[in-house]
């Protein structure tokens, strides 16, 4: 019953608070093996989740889809959107990172990002909206491609990177996309990056190996070659459609912009915001200001010999505003009180996100393997980057708990235990397990290296036969390390009961713009309400309809924050559980 009740709110929550709370949260970067320290490519994303009652408290799994053979007439069905694809004879196994909360006939899969045996990896999506004059003469699609399915449909039928935005392009030309959207797909070989621009409307190019990227949740492509069909892979109907929605924007030398004619006319200051900062921190020294108009999406770094490693990318997604003194993280502010825009900023390393990673692709490795993706589970300010080859046949078991509330069993939720303690006593705490991580991280790059090195020499049927080896390193490694986390988790709490008293509570709860949402519709419904009462009895029969809509908006509201204060009390009865035990 609780669970029924929970679906119930969260679905209503959905609905009431659509207008905003769209899937506008994730970021990403890309890195050309031209401007790497050791020669790889280099991508990734933070995944958000701002959605009330739980913004950024979303239980993540991942984990190895076998390999399946399937019959003629089966089929992908998307339970978010009721997509549907045939699946083919036979697909590959993958890797994928997914909602915990995928099965019950709401959410969808989401598998967001991951390997395949071949080497291919991917990572979907970083949401992005069209302007209203497009989705006039190009509607988005109830039932086309969404998010929920980009990665089981690509992961199990690309054999190159090229090919998967093939798969993805066929399937907008045959069935339509549901949203706006950015993906990346990359091989040993080479990484391509794509704009779902929408409906039917697309664009994706090879990414030049000498640039870095960094973007938020809108379009970014500049002017494309249309007819270098080696490096762009396009729809039709792209500069068309453009036209028809009288929405045709050129760049200061006349040529078809992408991004201007397809994005809003402005950027939200949320994307603006983390580009910003994403690019000042990658290049203290980029000619961008942050009111500018658009940032383009191929960059350099202004000094030549500028390389980044793993930790200048980790420290990209972990960045809260450090080397812009004069902005301030929003979810460092204090319930209730209001926003000051010009200072609070939506920071990358921010309160909403469930899972981080960052994909390592080394030409020299065996195409089995893939490369390297170093997971992040749950927020990336305060969680380590672990590695993982994509030859992997299992996971650990603590990536694989569904729990949708605290588990001491479950990886993310350690990891997320350990974030909120740090938000809720920075005077206890400050920057240091942040710190304890980056030390950490610097020895399994090294022992990642050592193996790479060991790896590097074999063809791809010897590294097939090494699959086994390598799972049972990598759930050995992983064993250490989860270890590690529960020891500083317990070891954090001992220090909030002995600091704070033994009934500290554990769980930060600042500044969460799903909750504070949620909160002033609430009061809003209310005031309507009050004021609907005070109308003349000739108007009731008009009244009835639009009070019992606001009454079901204020019963959402404190639904949303009621469930806020729930997952607080079951998370304490979970911890009190554990300790009893």
């Amino acid at each position: 019953m609780k669970k029924i009740l929970f679906k119930l709110l969260f679905g209503l929550m959905v609905i009431a608070l659509l207008p905003v709370q769209v899937a506008q949260a994730c970021s990403a970067f890309i890195v050309g093996k031209d401007l790497t320290t050791d020669g790889s490519m280099l991508y990734g994303r933070t995944e958000d989740y701002p959605y009330a009652p739980d913004g950024g408290r979303h239980n993540q799994n991942f984990v190895v889809v076998p390999a399946k053979d399937y019959k003629e007439g089966d089929k992908i069905e998307d339970e978010s959107n009721g997509f549907t694809y045939p699946h083919l004879t036979h697909e590959m196994k993958y890797t994928a990172t997914y909602d915990a909360a995928r099965g019950d006939g709401s959410n969808g899969n989401f598998g967001a990002h991951g390997f395949n045996e071949v080497g291919v990896s991917m990572t979907a999506t970083v949401s992005a909206t069209p302007h209203d004059k497009i989705l006039k003469a190009d509607p988005l699609v109830k039932d086309g491609l969404p998010e929920a399915s980009m990665i089981d449909l690509v992961l199990p039928r690309a054999k190159t990177a090229r090919e998967g935005i093939e798969i993805v392009a066929k399937t907008l030309d045959e069935k339509g996309s549901a949203e706006g959207n950015i993906i990346v797909v990359a091989d040993k070989n080479e990484l391509w990056y794509m704009e779902i621009l929408s409906g039917h409307q697309y664009v994706a190019i090879k990414f030049p190996q000498d640039r870095y990227a960094i973007f938020a949740n809108t379009y970014y492509l500049g002017h494309v070659d249309l007819k270098d069909k080696d490096n762009v892979i396009a729809s039709k109907d792209v500069e068309a459609v453009a036209k028809k929605a009288d929405h045709y924007k050129t760049d200061k030398d006349g040529k078809f912009h992408i991004a201007d004619s397809y994005g809003p006319d402005e950027y939200t200051e949320r994307n603006r915001s983390r580009t910003y900062a994403g690019i000042t921190l990658m290049d203290p020294k980029a000619d961008v200001k942050y009111d500018d108009q658009h940032f383009d999406l191929l960059r350099k770094p202004t000094d030549p010999s500028k390389k980044y490693s793993l930790e200048d990318v980790f420290a990209e997604q972990r960045n809260r505003f450090e080397h812009l003194k004069q902005y301030t993280p929003d979810d460092l502010v204090e319930p209730g009180k209001e926003v000051d825009t010009n200072k609070y900023k939506y920071a990358l390393g921010n309160e909403n996100v469930i899972n981080a990673h960052v994909y390592q692709i080394k030409k020299d490795l065996p195409t089995p393997f893939g490369g390297v993706v170093w997971l992040g589970l749950a927020q990336s300010r305060n969680t380590p980057y672990v590695p993982f080859y994509g030859i992997v046949n299992d996971t650990y078991a603590p990536f694989k708990v569904r729990s949708a509330k605290y588990d001491p069993t479950s990886w993310y939720w350690a990891v997320w235990h350990i974030d909120q303690m740090v938000m809720k006593y920075p005077d206890l705490f400050g920057n240091s397990i942040q710190e304890k991580w980056k030390e950490l991280e610097k020895g399994w790059i090294k022992e990642q290296a050592a193996l790479d090195q060991k790896y590097s020499g074999l063809t791809d049927d010897q590294a097939k036969a090494t699959a086994d080896e390598v799972t049972s390193d990598s759930l050995k490694r992983a064993e250490t390390i989860f270890k590690q986390i529960k020891q500083v988790e317990s070891e954090m709490e001992d220090k909030i009961r002995t600091e704070k008293g033994l009934e500290a509570d554990f769980v930060y709860d600042g500044y969460n713009k799903a909750n504070l949402v949620a909160a002033a519709e609430a009061e809003k419904a209310s005031a309507k309400e009050t004021d609907k009462k005070e109308e003349t009895a000739s108007s009731q029969s008009s009244t009835k309809a639009s009070d019992s809509n606001s009454s079901l908006t204020a019963i959402l509201g404190v639904l949303a924050l009621a469930g806020f204060g729930l997952a607080g009390f079951y998370f304490k009865k979970s911890k009190k559980n554990e300790n009893e035990e």
